[in-house]
This record gives structure tokens, C-alpha cells and sequence, in this order.
């Protein structure tokens, strides 16, 4: 049983990473950047960027947060229903220990 959690960790990490990493190469070609590495020369790493493109990736990024948000919710929504379901108390803590309770 611990196998497969550790699987399913370790798959989890690479499904964000490559997510994480698609995510780069869009900001990259959306701010007309040739990389985003640093390179140790003002002249390579400070770019003029218009507000809009700004804005843009701003947006961009606040949405795919928003859907994962939505798609994590629903998953656990599914997991406390099932508890529920099984006469189990489902927690009311939140997941996230980072989090304020009130």
C-alpha cells in the first residue's frame, strides 16, 4: 500500500512539474523572452515588458490556479461525501495546516 502513495506522489510531482514547465515556456514566448535562466548580465536578464503582457501573464496565471483550485476542491468534495456516505465524520480542519481557522 505504501507503494503505490509513493507512486502516486512521485507521479503527482512530475505531472506539476511538466504543468510547471509548460507554464514557463508560455511566459516565455508570451514576454518575446529568449530564456528565462538567469545570466548574470543586466543586459540579458532586465527586460522592457509592456503592462499588457503583464497583465496578460498575470491573468494566465491566476486562472490555471483558479481551475486547479476548483479541480482539488471537488476531489476532496468527493472524498467528504464518501465519508459521509460511509457514516464517517468527515474532517473540519482545514487541509492545508498553513491556513487560518477562523
Amino acid at each position: 500500500m505504501n507503494a503505490k502513495k509513493t507512486n502516486a506522489t512521485s507521479l503527482d510531482g512530475i505531472s506539476k512539474q511538466k504543468a510547471l514547465d509548460a507554464e514557463m515556456e508560455w511566459a516565455k514566448v508570451e514576454l518575446l523572452l529568449e530564456t528565462l535562466e538567469t545570466r548574470k548580465s543586466d543586459g540579458l536578464d532586465f527586460h522592457e515588458i509592456p503592462v499588457w503582457s503583464i497583465r496578460d501573464l498575470v491573468r494566465h496565471a491566476f486562472e490555471a490556479g483558479y481551475h486547479e483550485g476548483l479541480h482539488t476542491g471537488y476531489r476532496q468534495g468527493r472524498t467528504d461525501a464518501c465519508r459521509e456516505a460511509a457514516r464517517e465524520e468527515a474532517p473540519t480542519s482545514p487541509r492545508n495546516p498553513e491556513l487560518p481557522t477562523t
